[in-house]
């Protein structure tokens, strides 16, 4: 039996034929499918088939096709000649169904149409407040036609993503239907979602050890808000010194540590993501721009091999749109590397980086996907950068995490002068064959940190542990609870009581956030009825996350040495008003008359004793 290949979605045709190899060319095929999505999410898949022989000399008596899924059951096939049976065989991310004709197609242009059905869990689910379809992209080869529809039950909801666009899209039956055409699906495969938002618990523990001989200061990182994430921080045990936001966006919880000091440090929360960016007007200021540009260590964009391979897939989109180009070549990471699961079967898995991935294109996992689609979009120019988190996954063979020992996932987003940041992920687009996660990424990627910066840091929940010891420190778990950030400041006002006029002073303006969600950024100002507050308008508070304080320095005067009066500090911040009342003395009357006068009987006293005690030398040198 000799095999012939024709590639149309992982689609093999075996041949019989003792004395020639023959080619794809041979026979021609068609299709005709339709994914109807049941209420429980159970996909029927029907697909009509014609195949067409090309030749007046051979005829193919076996058709296989290779299903990237796992989890087909009631198969059944048939042709003009009545049922077919039908073998299964599944291994690692795929399925392959193997069918033996009732009859062969003999003839030049001769047409064997035939029918397989079966259905599948791995096409529709529902994850949280979201359901999400999806089918996987055809190949190309001698491909005549491939019409899909997908059918989706309307108590789904309307959908917020389908992609690419449907050539059409009905309603009927209570079914929703939506019709794709070969070319669309030669490019990806079809991912749609019903519903706007998804909700997530987290639960986060981080284990901090200074091994130090002396106390340190040091930081973990918080589950940031983004343009498509909002965050709330319910609790953090123990309190951080103070929560600070870095240039890539990371919440930084800042911990002091003595000598030989652990802490286990507890926190919890939610997180709300959105299928659409929240930012209406995106920018990119120079000096971040250059930074997610730059070379790194694993984002190595000047290497003469990436440089090379740059140029190999731009080709004459070299000097083109920034689009088009960060398509290509999120395209060839997809298409080129390959996703070697064995790789985690270790306790630690060495990331390698964007220069050996590309050199080792089957020894890939989520961080080489990540870094070689970095490093290329750096060197073409296009700010890009890395986000590490939770990604959730019915089917982690399909969908796969792979990063630390909390099984967490690594996918890369870029910038896009009109969209602002776009998240995609190259490893579930190779591994799904062919789901679109360029066009849209789904509601599933929670983001814990941001990598912009540098490649390295800082590092994700997950990471946080003590030498030698293997815990389980990531719970992230579905949630059906909508909440509302609430951001909350409390203003402490400082100063030296009482105020001194007439000489300079200070005042300390402490803002700490003790809500749950990130203070916006926002100016504030500071003023008083009669004390001058230097520079006290207008001052920009910057972001301030929960459990954040940010202080402020002002320079205080009065007019005169004699003033003396009460006066009111006022600090006005996002409508809110907190008051300190303030008590000015003057300084010669109140402050320092018992001085001066100590001072000058201790002048005279020392004049007097001077005199004395010349008088004396006097009398004793003129005997």
């Amino acid at each position: 039996m000799r095999k012939i290949l024709i590639f149309i979605t992982l689609l093999f045709v075996s041949i019989v034929f003792p004395y020639k190899v023959l080619a794809a060319e041979e026979f021609a095929t068609s299709y005709d499918v339709i994914y109807d999505v049941g209420t429980d999410g159970v996909t029927t898949v029907t697909e009509k088939v014609n195949l067409r022989n090309l030749t007046s000399e051979y005829y193919a008596s076996e058709f296989k096709l290779i299903i990237g899924a796992t989890q087909i059951s009631d198969i059944r096939a048939s042709d003009s000649g009545g049922s077919i049976e039908v073998k299964q065989e599944q291994s690692g991310t795929s399925t392959t169904l193997s069918v033996k004709f009732n009859q062969q197609v003999v003839g030049k242009d001769k047409v064997l149409p035939w029918t397989l059905q079966f259905k599948s869990k791995d096409f529709a689910e529902k994850i949280g407040k979201v359901w999400e379809v999806r089918a996987p992209k055809v190949s190309s080869g001698n491909l005549e036609g491939y019409n899909l529809t997908i059918s989706v039950p309307l108590q789904f909801g309307d959908p917020t993503l389908i992609s690419p666009t449907p050539k059409t899209q009905t309603q009927s039956g209570g079914k929703m239907f939506l019709t794709f055409e070969k070319s669309q699906l030669q490019q990806s495969g079809v991912s749609a979602s019903f519903g706007t938002f998804q909700l997530f618990d987290f639960d986060l523990s981080y284990h901090l050890d200074n091994t130090n001989l002396v106390p340190i200061l040091t930081s973990i990182a918080l589950p940031p808000d983004t343009a498509y994430q909002d965050v709330i921080l319910q609790r953090i045990e123990p309190q951080p010194l103070n929560v600070t936001v870095d240039d890539d966006g990371n919440y930084l919880a800042w911990y002091r540590l003595n000598r030989n000091q652990k802490i286990d440090v507890k926190v919890i929360g939610s997180a709300k993501l959105y299928s659409a960016s929240k930012v209406k007007s995106p920018t990119l200021p120079g000096d971040l721009r250059a930074k997610y540009t730059k070379t790194d260590k694993y984002w190595e964009k000047d290497n003469l091999q990436i440089q090379a391979k740059l140029s190999e897939i731009l080709g004459s989109a070299a000097s083109g749109d920034p689009a088009e180009k960060v398509k290509l070549i999120y395209h060839y990471v997809v298409n080129s590397l390959k996703y070697d699961s064995s790789r985690l079967k270790g306790t630690n898995t060495e990331r390698l980086g964007a220069v050996t991935a590309l050199n080792n294109p089957t020894q890939a996992v989520c961080m080489e996907f990540t870094d070689l689609f970095i490093s290329l979009a750096r060197a073409a120019g296009i700010p890009a950068r890395e986000l590490d988190g939770f990604a959730y996954t019915a089917n982690p063979t399909l969908r796969p995490l792979s990063l630390t020992k909390d099984i967490l996932h690594a996918w890369p987003e870029y910038w896009d002068g009109e969209k602002g940041w776009v998240m995609v992920d190259p490893t579930w687009e190779n591994t799904t064959g062919g789901v679109d996660y360029f066009d849209k990424l789904d509601l599933n990627h929670f983001s814990f940190v941001i990598k912009g910066s540098s490649s390295e840091y800082p590092i994700p929940a997950g990471s946080y542990k003590y030498i030698g010891e293997d815990s389980q420190d990531v719970k992230v778990t579905l949630s059906e609870n909508d909440f509302l950030g609430k951001p909350q400041l409390d203003v402490q006002i400082e100063h030296v009581s009482p105020i001194l006029a007439g000489f300079p002073g200070k005042i300390k303006v402490k803002i700490s956030n003790s809500g749950n969600a990130v203070y916006p950024s926002n100016s504030f100002k500071v003023e008083a009825s009669q004390l001058k507050i230097l520079n006290g308008e207008g001052q920009n508070l910057g972001l301030v996350p929960a459990f954040g304080n940010a202080t402020f320095d002002f320079n205080i005067r009065t007019k005169s040495l004699f003033d003396n009066f009460n006066d009111q500090i006022t600090v006005l911040i996002g409508g809110q008003k907190f008051l300190k009342e303030v008590r000015v003395k003057p300084f010669i009357l109140f402050q320092t008359a018992p001085m001066i006068a100590t001072g000058i009987l201790s002048f005279m006293g020392v004049i007097y004793l001077g005199v004395l005690g010349g008088l004396v030398y006097r009398k004793r040198f003129l005997k």
